[in-house]
C-alpha cells in the first residue's frame, strides 16, 4: 500500500456492504419489534408439519418441541443480524485494502469481485432460520449449506487466502527492490 492518502474501495463493493447492512438492520428491527409473532409463525409452521419435527400429539412434549423449533429459528435470524454486520464491515476493511496494493487493476478487480461474493455467506442464516419450521433443522442447514455456506463462505475463505498470498509475496517484491545489493 501506499503511504498516501488511501483509495476507496470500488463503489460497487461499497454498495453491496452497504446492502448487507441494511439486511443486517432490517433482521434486527424485526426481531425487536414482531420476536414474539416470529415465534408464532415458527411454532404453526411447525405444527402445520408434525412428522417433520417427531410431534407426538401429547401436548405438554409437543410444547417443548415446538419452543425449541422457534427458539432456534430466532436465534438462526440473529446469528443472520450478527454475520450481516461482521461480514460486511470485513469486507469494507478487504475491499479498501485491495483498492491500496499495487496489484494490476485486473487483479484487483478479480479479487474485489472474489471478496464481495462472500457477502452472500450470511443468507444462509437466514435461510436456516426460514426453513427451519417447515423442513426441520437438518434440512435447513444442508439447504444453507449447498447454497449459501460452501459456495460463498468457500469462495470468501478462498479470496483472503490469495489476497494474503498475494499481499505477502508484493511485500517480499517490494523489500527486494528497495534493498541495496
Amino acid at each position: 500500500m501506499n503511504a498516501g492518502a488511501l483509495k476507496a474501495p470500488p463503489g460497487l463493493g461499497v454498495l453491496a456492504c452497504l446492502l448487507l447492512f441494511g439486511f443486517g438492520e432490517l433482521s434486527g428491527a424485526l426481531q425487536g419489534g414482531y420476536r414474539e409473532e416470529i415465534r408464532q409463525y415458527a411454532t404453526a409452521a411447525a405444527q402445520a408439519r408434525p412428522a417433520v419435527h417427531q410431534l407426538t400429539g401429547v401436548a405438554d412434549i409437543d410444547q417443548v418441541l415446538l419452543e425449541r423449533v422457534a427458539d432456534r429459528s430466532l436465534a438462526r435470524l440473529h446469528t443472520f443480524h450478527l454475520h450481516s454486520h461482521g461480514l460486511g464491515l470485513v469486507t469494507l476493511i478487504l475491499l479498501t485494502i485491495v483498492a491500496n496494493t499495487r496489484f494490476s487493476p485486473k487483479t484487483r478487480t478479480a479479487l474485489s469481485l472474489w471478496v464481495a461474493l462472500g457477502l452472500l455467506y450470511p443468507f444462509g442464516w437466514l435461510t436456516i432460520s426460514l426453513g427451519l419450521p417447515m423442513m426441520g433443522e437438518t434440512a435447513a442447514f444442508q439447504l444453507a449449506e449447498r447454497l449459501f455456506f460452501i459456495p460463498f463462505g468457500g469462495a470468501y475463505l478462498l479470496a483472503v487466502g490469495a489476497l494474503i498470498v498475494l499481499y505477502a509475496a508484493d511485500l517480499i517484491k517490494q523489500r527486494r527492490e528497495n534493498t541495496p545489493p
